[in-house]
């Protein structure tokens, strides 16, 4: 039975990507493993690994802003799946963003924004405590409840408040055009304010834009789109005692202290043989934006592995790549 439904969903997700096939260099500039000083045959045995575990569609690697190598493992290379709560960090960008061009701060009180908040929302909840997951808390910010729900998903209804036009056009004008992400779609309710628990459909390469902007601290093609400050907060700690390894919507992998996860806790690190300093991005059923600062280097995969804690999936596919990048 097991097998039967595992196939099945492989079906599904092959007939439901969308069939979009493009030329080696389609938007990403081209380098080889071996310019940066990485090898073809270490990058082929990792994707091996990664093929290895079940399920899984693409992978890609970036490194100093450029592809040095994806493999796809079904259909073409612009076949886009959904990202899941890889959602959450690309609406922590637009936060970010939107905060850059005035609209809000992060320290606003989402009552200042909406009349009505959504159940089990702590009045005083601000955006930092609601990208925090810390919103539902009594007192704010003491303890960690991570939310794909309406909570969350009060962050759309607020850039639409706050920006002036639904959160859906902001989306598209300010992050996803910009990033030249073509082949990514963001679901939005029935007033176009986007879906923040999970609503993004994209590619291995799309996502990839994603990490790489927080790579370059908020900037893209010598253009800043949000401030670095942002990005920077958003990859530490929002509210460490609730969550060691929690920014704003964005996994870290520091070693300071308990963790949580919506399947798992912990503490040390949460990416066992990563840098500290990598943060990451993801999705159920695996869905991942891996940021290696070290080595400037961004790592994608989605795929639909059945493992409700994505981060075990992480751990296999980290273990699958790390050697490739001690080269």
């Amino acid at each position: 039975m097991k097998k039967l439904l595992t196939n099945s969903l492989a079906i599904l997700c092959l007939l439901s990507a969308t069939n979009s096939y493009a030329s080696r260099d389609d938007r990403w500039p081209i380098a080889t493993p071996e310019s940066k000083g990485l090898t073809t045959e270490a990058l082929d045995q990792a994707s091996d690994g990664v093929k290895k575990v079940s399920l899984r569609y693409c992978f890609s690697v970036i490194k100093d802003g450029e592809l040095i190598y994806d493999q796809n493992y079904f259909g073409g290379i612009n076949n886009t799946y959904t990202a899941y709560s890889v959602t959450k960090t690309m609406t922590a960008l637009l936060i970010g963003i939107a905060q850059t061009h005035g609209y809000l701060s992060v320290d606003d009180k989402i009552s200042d924004w909406l009349s009505e908040l959504p159940s089990g929302m702590n009045p005083d909840a601000t955006i930092r405590g609601v990208m925090g997951q810390v919103s539902e808390s009594n007192p704010l910010g003491s303890n960690f409840s991570y939310n794909s729900g309406a909570v969350i998903d009060s962050l759309g209804q607020v850039l639409s408040q706050a920006t002036g036009m639904a959160s859906e056009d902001y989306a598209q004008q300010q992050l996803l055009d910009r990033l030249d992400m073509q082949y990514t779609t963001w679901n939005s309710d029935s007033d176009g304010n986007i879906k923040v628990g999970l609503g993004v459909r994209s590619s291995c390469r799309d996502l990839a834009r994603v990490g790489q902007l927080m790579l370059n601290q908020g900037v893209w093609e010598g253009q800043p789109l949000l401030d670095a400050s942002f990005i920077s907060n958003m990859t530490q700690p929002s509210y460490p005692y609730a969550n060691s390894n929690y920014g704003y919507l964005t996994w870290l992998n520091q070693s300071n202290g308990e963790w949580h996860r919506p399947f798992k806790s912990g503490t040390d690190v949460m990416l066992k043989g990563a840098p500290t300093n990598v943060y990451f991005a993801t999705g159920l059923f695996g869905q991942f934006i891996v940021v290696i600062p070290d080595l400037h280097i961004v790592i994608t995969s989605m795929g639909t592995t059945l493992q409700l804690e994505s981060l075990n999936t992480l751990q296999k596919i980290w273990n699958a790549i790390a050697p490739a990048l001690d080269e």
